[in-house]
């Protein structure tokens, strides 16, 4: 018999790990035997042929001792070295990965829903996977044996495309020639693919004629990465085509800035039909426990003024499309910018396209903001950060080089990574990040919705008002687990009396209600 030596809260461990994966009943096996094991000092006689093979089960988990959330955990570990039995078999089109319970229950609904939908779910929680347990099931059915189904796959950026190629050539087992990729620099012949991953601006131009001219007659699976982005007018031309089943995958699928959300993504993708927060993942343990810092700062007396000029000029003109336009009267505030670009498509009204405007001159008095840079010196000044793996996120790359030499000059191992730099420059820096060569990384947009970093512990985010999206991709950025990570620690930088409303935005109020704890730094009136 194998299970001498183990103790009753090693099975207790085994059990809350295995329920992540929704094996309920082998969670209730394991938790009975650790319960004997503590209570009389044995495992009853009955029960040791099933618990042995629970542990084979739990062994053939792939990685399952290298995904511990504790360090090096001797249980996992022992369960793998005395349960493993062989080689893991990667067959072809079978995913080899044991799905986590909400990816199983996402299944449910997905099915259910005739193959179509939204799933919502938070960043770092194995959205990829979930699809790739999807594209699995469909080809190893007996509708598509003989062929007939294709996969696209739209992302908005190459960075991506990349680790969507990396992932389903990895988790599927299948052959690079079985792929097809179709973006600016990289066109690949899309005939004879069973998966092409398009960028979204290569998608929107091409899609349709690919369609008319190789797979007319196939069925088609749409994977809408980020799909957020695809609410737009022009994005949205990849929906000209009929697909066969849809899937929508996002952290934030609504929009805030139009009605693409409910106009355009909603009836060609499908309804949300799943919903996965914070709170799940946190009771899950999919990801870390996380600890928020608020820096709130004051601007600077000249950005004062031009923020107050700024915020004189749009009331005005506020009032002015408001009696031009009557039906924005009864518009709130959260969806007025949505009611205006609606009424702008129909009118093209250029006083539209002003306000507009002046709205984005407001934001960028905030982003440029000399006191949130302030905030940022003082942090490295004063939060002992040499010590942790940092990322920082800013909306503008001028701002973000600034910082980017600064640290430099102070001492910091930092690197940078903004969408104008070339591609080796920016997965040098990604490669230098994660194997731990440097300890800062500075970001712009480009890494909103990008690789995974899941050695970064800190972040600090310098974001701008309205951006609740942006808020919660880049915060998810940070909440990717590590054995050597105990909690994330995310730094807020925000300007008081301007910023401060966007935390009682719905999906920032949740994330903020999960925190093991909330701080507040005040730097008001600093120099």
């Amino acid at each position: 018999m194998k299970l001498h030596g183990w103790e009753g809260w090693h099975f207790h461990h085994l059990a809350r790990r295995v329920r992540t994966f929704g094996l309920d009943e082998i969670a209730h096996l394991l938790e009975k035997a650790g319960w004997e094991l503590t209570k009389k000092g044995n495992i009853p006689e009955e029960i040791i042929p099933d618990l042995e093979k629970t542990l084979k089960k739990i062994a053939s988990i792939k990685n399952f001792d290298k995904t511990c959330d504790r360090l090096d955990c001797k249980v996992c570990r022992r369960v793998v070295n005395e349960f493993f039995s062989g080689d893991f078999v990667d067959a072809p089109w079978k995913l080899s990965v044991e799905l986590y319970r909400w990816q199983k229950e996402a299944k449910k609904a997905w099915w259910e829903n005739g193959g179509r939908g939204i799933v919502k779910v938070v960043t770092g929680a194995g959205k990829t996977i979930f699809a790739l347990s999807l594209i699995s099931d469909l080809f190893n059915s007996e509708a598509y044996r003989d062929g007939g189904l294709k996969v696209i796959i739209i992302v908005p950026t190459t960075v991506l495309l990349d680790q969507w190629l990396i992932e389903t050539m990895d988790k599927l087992h299948i052959p690079r020639k079985n792929i097809g990729v179709f973006y600016g620099k990289e066109k690949e012949n899309v005939e004879d693919k069973n998966i092409l991953i398009y960028v979204i601006n290569s998608a929107r131009r091409h899609l349709k004629d690919h369609y008319e001219r190789f797979f007319k007659h196939d069925d088609l699976f749409l994977i809408a990465d980020e799909c957020h982005r695809y609410g737009s007018k022009e994005n949205s031309r990849i929906f000209e085509i009929p697909f066969s089943y849809t899937l929508g995958l996002s952290a934030t699928p609504e929009r805030y800035g139009d009605y693409g959300f409910e106009e355009k993504l909603v009836p060609n993708l499908g309804s949300v039909i799943y919903t996965y927060t914070y709170s799940d993942a946190l009771r899950d343990g999919i990801i870390p426990p996380y600890k928020i810092i608020r820096l709130t700062v004051h601007l600077t007396p000249s950005e004062e003024y031009a923020y107050r000029e700024l915020t004189e000029k749009i009331n005005k003109l506020t009032r002015v499309l408001i009696s031009r336009y009557p039906e924005l009267e009864k518009t709130s505030n959260t969806s007025f910018v949505k009611q205006l670009n609606k009424v702008h498509e129909k009118t093209g009204d250029e006083l539209i396209k002003r306000y507009i405007a002046l709205l984005n001159q407001r934001k960028s008095v905030i982003h440029t903001s000399k006191s949130k840079l302030y905030a940022l010196k003082w942090l490295f000044s004063e939060e002992s950060l040499d010590k942790e793996r940092v990322l920082i996120f800013h909306e503008r790359i001028e701002i973000a080089e600034h910082i980017f030499k600064y640290l430099k000059e102070i001492g910091f191992t930092a690197g940078i990574y903004h969408s104008k730099m070339p591609v080796k420059e920016r997965l040098a820096s990604i490669s230098e990040f994660k194997d731990g060569k440097i300890n800062v990384l500075v970001a712009c947009r480009a890494l909103d919705e990008g690789f995974d970093v899941p050695a970064a512990e800190t972040g600090i985010i310098m974001a701008g008002t309205s951006s609740v999206r942006q808020w919660i991709q880049r915060m998810g950025r940070i909440l990717r687990k590590s054995p050597s990570k105990e909690y994330s620690k995310i730094y807020v930088v925000f300007v008081d009396m301007i910023e401060q409303d966007i935390f009682t935005e719905k999906d920032l109020a949740e994330f903020e209600k999960e925190a093991i704890a909330i701080e507040l730094i005040r730097l008001v009136g600093r120099k």
